[in-house]
């Protein structure tokens, strides 16, 4: 067993994920957003695919992410949207990123280093980054401070974007209205002859649920994994690309009263046997998982029993079970599976994908 834990990346399913949104967005561009290593799924490989396919957009949350896709040969435009200290701006240039600007004192920073190529960010009420613009009654100062970062001779700005709050919310109030306040600003600039180049504003669930805010480009990210964005929003056509496998590493008996785990938690009501399963919480299978019924053996799902380890969880088998050492332990490979280890977990499935750890072997598939 050279590898403990298996996470198993379809291609063909990214590529089929990218081609349906393609479908959707008609002439706008798909930005695909491969932060955090492609969301676990390997960001440099993901991306390669992604090119062949004609994406020329794509999106990272930091430095470090942008330069390992020019390593690994990615051409096309390549847009940080986290900020990037003032101090390495000579590293964005030489790289030819994009960087997102969010102030005009922070885009005369970026200037005073060399011609750097932008996208400004607008908060329309995210309150996280962008320039503040939360009502009607700040488009005129937000338009104004805008105008500023395009005078500025050695700022390029390429595209203009907002991130919705709660587009995959219950409602639509909300979204709308950021949708309205940046539409506004859109066209007090346009009335001051700014050109802001590019427009974005839909992540993957307004890319699903509001078609008419699709604008110029679209920034695809769980979607593009095959998840949806929150239970409010269905779509079959978009299937997941991951699978989770670990494998079982010792099959052994209990006798009653026998303890499993740590802290002698659990105790064996009967005579059983248990099968150590070779994934723990350093995996990002974590130990708030003990006890929850997550682990697929030979078609049949079990708990876990006792404290999850840092490299090893237990399950109980009972005695009549076919398991042998080296079968396959299932963690998942299905919407329902990921969205049942979120449920568990008192999260969202995008965490789910993003938790797993450096030793889960990634292989591929459609290569």
């Amino acid at each position: 067993m050279k590898h403990r834990v298996t996470a198993q990346v379809d291609l063909d399913v990214i590529k089929s994920n990218y081609n349906y949104i393609k479908s959707l967005v008609g002439q706008a561009r798909v930005m695909a957003v491969v932060k955090a290593d492609g969301y676990g799924h390997g960001a440099c490989i993901t991306a390669q695919k992604l090119s062949e396919l004609g994406c020329e957009d794509f999106a990272v949350a930091c430095l470090g992410e942008a330069q390992e896709l020019r390593e690994c040969g990615i051409k096309g435009n390549i847009l940080i949207l986290g900020p990037t200290d003032a101090k390495l701006i000579n590293e964005v240039i030489e790289g030819d990123f994009i960087q997102t600007v969010d102030s005009l004192d922070y885009a005369k920073a970026l200037a005073k280093r060399g011609r750097v190529r932008v996208h400004i960010k607008v908060d329309t009420g995210m309150s996280r980054l962008g320039i503040y613009c939360h009502s009607e009654e700040c488009l005129s100062a937000s338009a104004y401070e805008i105008s500023g970062i395009a005078a500025l001779e050695n700022i390029s700005v390429e595209g203009i974007f907002t991130h919705f709050a709660d587009s995959d919310g219950d409602g639509e109030q909300f979204t709308r209205w950021q949708y309205k306040i940046f539409t506004a600003l859109l066209s007090e600039l346009d009335s001051r002859n700014i050109n802001v180049g590019v427009r974005h504003c839909c992540n993957s669930a307004a890319t699903l649920r509001y078609p008419e805010m699709h604008l110029d480009m679209v920034r695809a990210g769980i979607i593009l994994y095959g998840l949806m964005p929150s239970p409010n929003i269905k779509d079959e056509n978009i299937r997941p690309a991951m699978r989770l496998s670990a494998r079982v590493c010792a099959v052994h008996e209990l006798k009653a009263g026998d303890c499993v785990s740590y802290g002698c938690a659990y105790r064996a009501k009967q005579d059983t046997r248990v099968a150590v399963i070779a994934i723990g919480y350093a995996d990002g299978f974590s130990r708030v998982y003990s006890g929850k019924e997550l682990i697929r053996i030979n078609g049949k799902t079990f708990a876990t029993v006792g404290r999850i380890c840092m490299d090893m969880c237990m399950v109980d088998i009972g005695l009549d079970f076919e398991c042998s050492v080296r079968d396959e332990a299932v963690v998942f490979e299905t919407s329902e599976d990921i969205d049942r280890l979120a449920n568990a977990l008192g999260t969202i499935n995008y965490e789910i994908l993003c938790s797993l750890k450096h030793r889960v072997k990634l292989e591929y598939k459609g290569i």
